[in-house]
């Protein structure tokens, strides 16, 4: 199984007048999909700020997202307290269009998924502060969430691939090759030693 370090414990915390108006919002009338199991994913491990409603079957009911890109073009980098603000400004209205879309109301989620790690500390605090209240107001479990291993998994919510497979993750901060046995069960077999290939990318830019 991977195992790296926690993340930095920085947190934005809502308010609870915030999240109960949040979850006021909601008019679906329950009992729709009550023999299905819905989790509520939550992405904001860097620069963008992402939502999802998936069933039991790997099925995107529906999905949000707010790229922060033409952001960070303009300044030729992630600035990680920029993240963080612009993932703040966002959080809730990508969360609250996922839930529109996929026509599921919070009280109908079975769980809400998170990525607590790894990746920048201000962005993925956003989205836990956001999500352990979301969690703590619907009393609903709530399931930490590896960013490399669902970066992994997601080929399962399309192919038709059983474990164990092969998989070789390149991004821009991390680079590794794993057999994954299981969910949650990887052997780690081989990661980059000092730079991913997004950093020697953007390094290679600079120079040129």
């Amino acid at each position: 199984m991977l195992i790296l370090n926690k993340t930095a414990r920085v947190f934005s915390t809502p308010s609870k007048r915030k999240i109960c108006e949040f979850l006021r919002s909601f008019h679906f009338h329950p009992g729709k999909r009550l023999f299905h199991k819905l989790v509520l994913g939550i992405e904001t491990s860097c620069d963008d700020t992402a939502a999802a409603v998936v069933d039991e079957t790997g099925n995107v009911l529906g999905e949000a997202i707010h790229s922060q890109t033409e952001v960070h073009l303009k300044t030729g980098g992630i600035i990680p307290p920029v993240a963080q603000q612009l993932h703040r400004e966002n959080i809730q209205r990508i969360v609250q269009e996922a839930l529109s879309a996929s026509k599921v109301s919070p009280s109908e989620l079975s769980a809400v998924a998170t990525t607590i790690k790894p990746g920048l500390a201000l962005s993925l605090g956003v989205g836990l502060s956001f999500s352990l209240q979301l969690v703590n107001q619907l009393k609903k479990p709530f399931i930490p969430i590896h960013h490399m291993e669902a970066h992994a998994l997601t080929i399962r919510l399309t192919n038709k691939v059983e474990f164990p497979f092969l998989v070789l993750l390149i991004s821009g901060g991390h680079c590794l090759l794993a057999l994954v046995r299981g969910v949650s069960d990887f052997l780690l077999l081989g990661k980059s030693l000092d730079i991913a290939p997004g950093d020697m990318l953007d390094k290679q830019e600079d120079f040129l």
